[in-house]
């Protein structure tokens, strides 16, 4: 998993990656995780308050997010959103670090 495998770099900007998942079956999380050889935290949203809050909702797919990659800075505020249809595709590591460097490097109050 190439979130995995650069964990240290989001570390090393003292960024926190986290998995959100709509499955509620805590020990399946579990093995995933295990199996996937994970470290970061994965979360379960069970009841989608996340996902509406995000409105990734896919209605074609009851109850199930749209995948999406979100950064979100100290203050709440999204400062990168990336959503598609297929769950393979993910935006290239260096583009979330770079969006991840932006945030380290903004002016204040932006």
């Amino acid at each position: 998993m190439e979130l995995q495998e650069n964990l240290e770099a989001f570390e090393s900007l003292n960024a926190t990656v986290w998995g959100i998942s709509p499955d509620a079956d805590a020990g399946r999380m579990t093995s995933f995780r295990d199996e996937s050889g994970i470290t970061f935290p994965l979360l379960i949203d069970a009841d989608l308050t996340a996902t509406k809050a995000y409105g990734i909702l896919n209605e074609k797919q009851d109850g199930v997010p749209h995948p999406t990659v979100a950064i979100v800075d100290r203050e709440g505020v999204v400062r990168f959103f990336h959503l598609d249809e297929n769950y393979r595709q993910r935006p290239p590591v260096e583009t979330l670090l770079d969006a991840v460097r932006e945030i380290d490097t903004a002016p204040e109050g932006t």
